[in-house]
């Protein structure tokens, strides 16, 4: 799967936090530079496809999934992981 640059952002934000760690969708704005309208399009789409988990709680926070931390080390996504 193709990210698009706001996926990829947002991915790789998630990624660099610690397993346990979680976002909110307004932290990753502040986080990725992205609207609130992006990151929330990005996250359903990166959790349909298995790449991040939201929690139960609310408001909802987000986690990189396994599968997700080694999809945004494959060398054409290296420079989102230090976003």
């Amino acid at each position: 799967m193709a990210f698009t640059e706001p996926e990829a952002k947002v991915l790789g934000t998630l990624s660099n936090l610690e397993p346990a760690r979680t976002l909110t969708a307004r932290q990753l704005c502040c986080a990725t530079g992205l609207p609130e309208a992006s990151v929330h399009r990005a996250l359903l789409r990166l959790s349909r496809t298995g790449l991040v988990m939201g929690t139960l709680q609310g408001p909802a926070r987000w986690r990189s999934t396994n599968r997700g931390r080694v999809a945004i080390t494959r060398p054409v996504y290296r420079d989102y992981l230090g976003a």
